[in-house]
């Protein structure tokens, strides 16, 4: 491929740390495997600054948006609209791309963006940038195959997958989860698709043994890890956990991660449930993985890149789905369980003898073996470098309909 090649990147970030963190781990991977590359990471998440930067990366931070248990967005620092700050939103996304001029924009899970905060850029680049690639990454389980195809219908998903984006690169197996029958994508799309496998993140940075002296641990004493990714929903099942270790010890030592989206006061209650018990509380780590890899258990929710870490690493675990909003960890979890490489628990029974029932478990089963190659990494950047050196094909121009749900937003 041709030298000073150009990425952009977009991570809509709504919720959590997911979408942020495989975008990082994949801008990481390719600023490593292809010489001279610069990208441009459009990224909404707060914390964005937090974690490692690969070189020749910059970022463009989009004012901030958080998703309500009923899954309806809104502002989340700002006193403005949520239309208001989706317009916003999507002049400097569009900006960014005129100025920087992308040779591939690659868009994380929203082929339309948020409210279609993306569409004016698609148009933008179909019309005056040709030679952009458009490229979407879909995470193994987007929904329920019922909800997903609702939503896809009421966004004109199939349309953009069909008639905008050059390829689909799917960070899963189709033998865990075959998105193309699950949620109906039409052989057009599907021609599209790139099977790329599921990714693992970077090594740990510190040795267990080095983790485990650092918790004041000897190599016998058991250690439990318990995260909640960006936290803004773990309150739950960490409150449920402490009262666990309270009253039924199940490990040495235990090791909370709250996550940076939880709130103050529910951070300090968990800090006030700790007290006396064998217990250390973080708030964030951007080395959440060295932790992972010392633990003799994990407790985890569901979510993608937690999840593929853990399998990774070949650890025993506990997955505690997040049950509002989407069905994505509830299934993924499922179909993990089935394979007997985790136990799961539903969040509704976070009683604490059914979760101590469910931790003892999970901590006396067999440590399981990674079930194929987690080299997903290494296949997006091989098609991205492939992509980069290759002649842009010619279409239709892109001019859809106005986006029904941005319409509709006050």
């Amino acid at each position: 491929m041709s030298s000073g090649s150009r990425i952009l990147l977009y991570s809509h970030d709504t919720y959590g740390l997911g979408h942020l963190r495989r975008s990082l781990s994949i801008a990481e991977r390719l600023a490593n495997d292809i010489s001279d590359i610069h990208q441009l990471l459009v990224t909404g998440s707060m914390v964005a600054g937090a974690f490692a930067t690969p070189p020749r990366l910059d970022i463009v931070k989009l004012p901030a948006l958080s998703k309500r248990s009923s899954g309806r967005y809104k502002a989340r620092a700002l006193p403005l609209t949520l239309k208001q700050t989706l317009s916003w939103r999507a002049d400097m996304i569009l900006q960014a791309v005129i100025h920087f001029r992308p040779d591939i924009l690659l868009v994380d899970k929203t082929p339309a963006g948020v409210h279609g905060e993306l569409l004016p850029t698609l148009r933008q680049i179909k019309t005056w940038s040709p030679h952009t690639r458009l490229v979407l990454g879909m995470r193994d389980i987007e929904d329920s195959p019922e909800a997903t195809r609702a939503e896809w219908l009421a966004n004109d998903t199939h349309r953009l997958l069909d008639e905008v984006y050059d390829l689909i690169l799917l960070y899963g197996r189709r033998d865990v989860f075959d998105p193309v029958d699950a949620y109906g994508m039409s052989s057009r799309a599907a021609s599209k698709l790139v099977e790329c496998g599921f990714l693992r993140r970077a090594q740990p940075e510190r040795d267990a043994q080095q983790v485990r002296r650092e918790l004041g641990l000897n190599r016998e004493d058991a250690l439990a890890v318990v995260t909640v990714g960006g936290g803004g929903d773990g309150y739950p099942i960490l409150s449920a956990y402490l009262e666990l270790v309270a009253r039924a010890n199940p490990v040495t030592h235990s090791l909370l991660v709250t996550g940076p989206l939880m709130s103050h006061a529910q951070r300090q209650s968990l800090a006030r449930m700790a007290q006396g018990l064998p217990v250390t509380l973080l708030t964030f780590t951007p080395d959440l993985v060295s932790y992972l890899a010392a633990a003799d258990l994990v407790i985890s929710m569901a979510g993608y890149n937690s999840t593929c870490e853990i399998l990774s690493l070949e650890k025993r675990a506990l997955l505690i789905p997040r049950a509002k909003v989407r069905e994505e960890q509830r299934i993924r979890a499922r179909a993990l369980a089935r394979r007997g490489l985790v136990h799961m628990l539903d969040p509704r029974d976070l009683s604490p003898p059914r979760l101590q029932q469910a931790v003892i478990a999970a901590l006396n089963a067999p440590r399981p073996r990674a079930p194929f190659p987690f080299d997903g990494l290494k296949r997006v950047s091989e098609t991205i470098a492939a992509l980069c050196g290759a002649p842009a094909e010619q279409g239709a121009l892109f001019l859809p309909l106005p986006y029904r749900l941005a319409l509709t937003i006050g």
